[in-house]
């Protein structure tokens, strides 16, 4: 059984990758948290966006048609961050619009080329 029992919000998969002792051309694609809850905090499972918004055929779905779902979701996250006492302050749109804003917001995601070809893949 593996352990990492440090969090970091920043992508570096050259460090996961060395934790791991992966060969070169592998690396990690997701980690996945296991536990037991605690019953003194007790916490309810996050909203998820509608497929309306999320589920596209054959074409990218056009964005005006997912307007309003997006508003009613911002509305019940609202509502989740009190429910849970988030402490959230704006709407999930606008934070979901600030980890993309730039390289920096990217947390790491922006080096993903560079760090993967440093792991020995060669990307075109």
């Amino acid at each position: 059984m593996f352990v990492i029992t440090e969090y970091s919000s920043v992508i570096c998969p050259e460090a996961v990758a060395a934790e791991l002792g992966l060969p070169p051309q592998v690396f990690a694609t997701f980690g996945l948290c296991v536990g037991w809850p605690d019953a003194a905090a007790p916490a309810s499972i996050k909203p998820r966006l509608s497929q309306e918004v999320v589920l596209h055929r054959e074409r990218y779905g056009a964005f005006e048609r997912s307007v309003g779902a997006l508003e009613a979701y911002d509305r019940l996250m609202e509502r989740f961050y009190a429910k849970e006492r988030m402490g959230v302050q704006g709407s999930w749109s606008r934070h979901s619009a600030a980890r993309v804003e730039s390289a920096q917001a990217l947390r790491g995601r922006d080096r993903l080329r560079a760090a993967l070809s440093s792991m020995g893949f060669g990307l075109r």
